[in-house]
């Protein structure tokens, strides 16, 4: 019975399996039908660029904020595309992905929701022409109002020294003013913890912030859990040498370098600081310095300084090719340099050039004595040096000597020296830099008679003189009066300040904060006092240089790719003895060009009084003698005032634009400078910023001209208003 039921299903079983089968291939075929279709769309949907990405609703946000925020990108312009296409400047296109909108909408939430916004309502919508195959995204946002950070709790600090607990909570105190932000509370947290470790507490931990939201009060308070743990001295110090001069410097010497000692409070700034030191020694190929927290025993933790350490000398020729003062020159060069020179991280260079316009009468005869011979020879040492009196002051001295021979012009001879200092300043100082510096330079010059004719000749010509009448001037001035050829000399010394601070909040694009520096030189009062002692004369002028500029920038404006900026710059020149007239023009100020006022060319805006040093002919160098007589170059001023106001804004992508408005001028003393003698000038330009500098193009117009008062209509355009820079980096 069983076998005749069997029998009888049999046929069943094999219709319903039919009918399985038959199902299931359909499936199969609408799966895959819907496969095509979806991926037909979304191919028709990949070739649609996203033309524009538009924001409602936005009242506390820029537009190109919330851009920076999304993955959804508007399509580039279409020159951008098309550099892109043969070039690595430009974008490529940017296609539509509705698949993206959900994600979009995450992070302008979150973005809201970091900067005090709890109440936040975000939806979106698109559009999509398929005829011109582009796409708009609208992004519709309901603010809320925001939330203001009432209160900052930092917990588990009870078992700290008190004192630096009270100094922890000064500087972390809050504005209950201001708005939360994810980031404000970030910045404290990060504060007390890099606080704790740079005091001793080594492990020093913090728990994510809990952030508990008032929504009917709109008020936020913040509590921040730390564990400081222990608070750790340093017990040892470590070396570990790799490389192949690492038997060249001793163990001593590195954690001299480092400057940590046996016995400090555990500092993540100082190991930090040592890392730099190491650095800057050029020692080292590579090196760190790590604590050994597996070693610690009670409240002690020993430091490791592991360094690999490559060769200490090095020797570098240099095949010398040019074609200065219009001729090929040709010579030879050679460098060297020690490291660790006597020890103590020391580097001594040590290199000599020449170069010859007739190389092979050079080789045949290396003296420059030879009045065939014209070309130069150069010879510079320089020492520097880490430390001073074991303070930690990079210490740099060098010397030069330069010998020129000039064919029918001039013989000369430069030599002169440079020490300078370079600080380390504590943490939290007000100023960031400080260098000071002592150069002296001696120059000597011998004129050849038809040179110095020529150069007259041209002076004279600028006072209308005809070319036979300033030529029989400028003969009978150098036969008659210097005697043909005419031997120079000069000497300048100069002792110099910088100080910086710099406290703005990007070094590069900087949208917030401000930054000073301030410039001392005084000239000439070492060689004084010495020709006193040895009772010789000395006729160079004393004077004091000090210039102090600063920058700030105000936060005007809701995104961080847009800026204004303002720098105002003064100056003056004080001359204690002698004639400042003698003062070199490349120590005077001047005016005009693409990081002053930018309407006006470089070095364009002087006194219109030029004090010159004619009189004073045989201490005049050869630059200011060349600058003065040939090219009738301006010869600056003493008392300078300057300053800008300038808006950046990027465009799109990685460019920009500037609005500007310029003012300045020079005078040969405060007392006559005058309000209607500022110049000023406005303009715009654009800017690319790659990836180690901002490239730059600046229009700049001459709105008004101290030495040009005619109404701005009267004016030719090319000539008289415009003039145009081109430049790297930002004008400041």
């Amino acid at each position: 019975m069983k076998f005749i039921l069997l029998l009888k299903l049999v046929p069943l079983l094999k219709s319903y399996i039919k009918k399985v089968l038959k199902a299931f291939r359909i499936n199969i075929l609408i799966s895959i039908l819907i496969l095509i279709v979806n991926n037909y769309y979304a191919q028709s949907e990949n070739d649609i660029e996203l033309k524009k990405i538009e924001f409602v609703g936005n009242n506390n946000f820029s537009s190109s904020d919330l851009s920076s925020v999304i993955l959804s990108k508007e399509s580039p312009p279409w020159f951008l595309k098309f550099l892109n296409k043969f070039t690595s400047f430009g974008d490529p296109p940017s296609y539509f992905d509705s698949l993206l909108i959900p994600e979009d909408i995450a992070a302008l939430k979150q973005f809201y929701l970091s900067n005090g916004y709890f109440k936040v309502k975000v939806s979106a919508s698109y559009k999509i022409y398929r005829d011109k195959k582009v796409a708009f995204l609208t992004y519709f946002i309901n603010e809320g109002n925001p939330s203001k950070l009432r209160s900052v709790k930092f917990n588990g600090l009870n078992n700290i020294n008190d004192e630096f607990k009270k100094e922890l909570l000064e500087k972390t105190k809050i504005d209950t003013n201001q708005n939360y932000k994810d980031q404000t509370v970030e910045y404290l947290k990060n504060y007390a913890i890099n606080f704790l470790r740079d005091n001793g507490y080594m492990l020093a931990e913090n728990e994510i912030p809990k952030i508990i939201v008032d929504t009917v009060k709109n008020i936020v308070d913040v509590e921040i859990n730390f564990n400081p743990g222990k608070r750790y001295k340093i017990s040892k110090i470590y070396t570990s040498k790799t490389g192949t001069g690492k038997d060249l410097v001793s163990d001593e010497l590195l954690k001299e370098i480092v400057g940590i000692k046996p016995g400090e409070y555990y500092s993540n700034y100082i190991i930090q600081r040592g890392q730099v030191r190491l650095y800057r020694t050029d020692l080292f190929t590579s090196s760190v310095i790590n604590s050994i927290i597996s070693d610690t025993a009670g409240n002690t933790v020993p430091i490791i300084i592991s360094a690999d350490i490559g060769l200490l000398h090095e020797l570098s020729p240099e095949l010398i090719v040019n074609n200065e003062d219009n001729t090929f020159n040709l010579g030879l060069g050679i460098g060297f340099i020690k490291k660790n020179f006597m020890g103590d991280a020391r580097k001594f260079r040590i290199s000599s050039s020449a170069a010859a316009q007739n190389i092979s009468e050079f080789l045949r005869r290396p003296s420059f004595a030879d009045s065939t011979i014209f070309g130069y020879g150069d010879a510079r040492l320089s020492i520097e040096q880490p430390f001073l009196f074991g303070k930690p002051i990079n210490t740099k001295i060098e010397s030069y000597i330069t010998a020129q021979k000039r064919k029918l012009e001039y013989n000369s001879l430069l030599y002169g020296a440079r020490l300078s200092f370079d600080f380390e300043l504590p943490i939290h100082t007000y100023f960031n830099s400080l260098n000071t510096y002592f150069n002296v330079e001696r120059a000597e010059y011998t004129y050849k008679d038809r040179y110095l004719i020529n150069l007259l000749t041209h002076y004279y010509q600028r006072y209308n003189y005809s070319q036979t009448e300033a030529d029989s001037i400028s003969r009978n001035l150098v036969y008659n009066v210097l005697g043909g050829e005419l031997p120079t000399a000069s000497t300048n010394a100069i002792i110099g300040i910088s100080l910086g601070a710099n406290k703005t909040n990007d070094i590069f694009f900087p949208t917030n904060g401000y930054s000073i520096n301030l410039l001392f030189e005084e000239a000439n009062s070492i060689p004084f006092l010495f020709s006193k002692l040895i009772k010789s004369e000395f006729t160079r002028p004393l004077y004091l240089k000090a210039l102090i500029t600063a920058t700030t920038f105000l936060p005007v404006y809701k995104s961080k790719l847009n800026s204004l900026g303002i720098k105002f710059r003064i100056g003056q020149i004080f001359t204690h003895r002698g004639d400042k007239s003698s003062i070199p023009l490349n120590q005077r100020f001047y005016a005009g060009g693409s990081n002053s006022v930018r309407g006006w060319n470089t070095r364009q805006l002087v006194p219109t009084q030029e004090l010159l040093p004619i009189e004073n002919i045989s201490q005049i160098t050869l630059e200011d003698l060349e600058a003065i007589l040939e090219k009738g170059a301006p010869t600056g001023g003493f008392f300078l005032i300057e300053g800008s106001v300038e808006t950046r804004n990027r465009i799109i992508g990685n460019f920009g634009s500037v609005v500007f408005l310029d003012y300045g001028n020079t005078w040969n003393s405060y007392k006559t400078a005058k309000i209607n003698e500022i110049a000023v000038a406005g303009g715009f330009g654009l800017r690319y910023y790659s990836d180690f500098a901002p490239i730059r193009l600046d229009f700049g117009f001459k709105l008004f001209d101290p030495k040009d008062k005619r109404n701005i209509i009267s004016k030719k355009f090319f000539k008289d208003l415009l003039q145009f820079h081109i430049g790297i980096g930002e004008a400041f």
